[in-house]
């Protein structure tokens, strides 16, 4: 049975702050670089976390790790890059070779994805732990400062 939640975003005269992060695997750390540039830019001595500024922060692929790392464990845009260079060590290594051909078309097939998706929930786990969560802790929070 599938949940729903209502989400109440308040906002001041300043409007809303939204960080949308695409996908795109290991490519995510060009992202983590390009962003822990502009946070620096907010304000060089004090860096803020995202979560701290962003109102929403949301991704689709690698891009919503990135999100939930940033926004619901609270994490600073280095410790996302530290946390995300270890998971692009063990999860976004191909399961098969670039010149297996047959191989890929039945991933394509069975709809398989091309990463391994048990060793992601492994790496996720691992980083909720460190972060001072619980390993089954829930990632949807009642009432967030900031919106994933």
């Amino acid at each position: 049975m599938a949940s729903s939640a209502t989400v109440t975003i308040e906002t001041t005269e300043r409007g809303l702050r939204v960080l949308s992060l695409d996908g795109g695997g290991v490519r995510g750390m060009s992202t983590l670089l390009i962003l822990r540039h502009l946070m620096k830019r907010i304000n060089y001595k004090d860096t803020p976390k995202p979560c701290d500024y962003f109102d929403i922060i949301a991704g689709t692929s690698t891009g919503g790790l990135i999100a939930i790392m940033l926004g619901r464990l609270r994490m600073s845009v280095q410790e996302c890059i530290d946390a995300y260079q270890s998971i692009s060590e063990t999860v976004f290594q191909p399961k098969r070779s670039r010149l297996n051909v047959l191989g890929k078309g039945k991933d394509l097939w069975t709809l398989e994805g091309a990463f391994d998706a048990d060793e992601l929930a492994k790496a996720m786990r691992d980083i909720v732990v460190k972060t001072g969560e619980a390993a089954d802790a829930k990632m949807l929070e009642t009432d967030p400062t900031c919106k994933v």
